[in-house]
Parts: structure tokens; C-alpha cells; sequence
């Protein structure tokens, strides 16, 4: 895959989710508000996983270079990626007392 393609769908999920946040009836319920947090959290993680990759096609590997780099980016994705796994718990714990009163 291409950089080229690579940013161009991540021009198109900056989109889609401004579109999504931009919908007054999708900011209403929380459980949407969870799954918007989460998409925010997806994007920093493709961010935070993806410009580095793209950044060394055409330049020395930065991780390659400083061992710190490459601890921050693996602990940046891993603090991020559990806040999207409990906001999809906190989305479905919302979802299950909404139902169920």
C-alpha cells in the first residue's frame, strides 16, 4: 500500500468522524459519545502506528535510532487502545441500564 493511499484514509476517518460528531441527534446518548471517543482513540493509535512507518520509506527508521522513541510509541498505543477498550465497556454497561429500566 502506498503513503499516498494510506493518507487519503486517514483523510477520509477524519471526515467521517466529523460528520458523526457534527449530527446533533449522534452527541445526544452517551453510548455514542463512548463510541465517538473511541474512534478519536483508533485515530491517534493508526497516528501514533502509522507516521513513523511512512516517515522511515524515505528516512533513517527513528526506532532504529532511539530506543525511548520506540518505548513512548509502544506505551502511547497501549494506554490508548485499553481507554478504547473500557469506553466499550462503559458503552455497553450504558446500553444495558438504558434497556433494561
Amino acid at each position: 500500500m502506498t503513503s499516498s493511499v494510506l493518507y487519503l484514509s486517514y483523510i477520509q476517518q477524519v471526515f467521517t468522524r466529523y460528520a458523526d460528531f457534527c449530527q446533533s441527534q449522534q452527541r445526544k446518548n452517551s453510548c455514542s459519545l463512548y463510541l465517538l471517543f473511541m474512534a478519536m482513540c483508533n485515530l491517534i493509535c493508526l497516528d501514533v502506528g502509522i507516521i513513523p512507518i511512512l516517515y522511515s520509506l524515505d528516512h533513517i527508521d527513528i526506532y532504529g535510532q532511539f530506543v525511548i522513541a520506540y518505548q513512548i510509541q509502544f506505551y502511547i498505543r497501549h494506554a490508548l487502545f485499553q481507554m478504547m477498550r473500557t469506553c466499550k465497556v462503559l458503552g455497553c454497561i450504558d446500553r444495558y441500564t438504558v434497556c433494561s429500566i
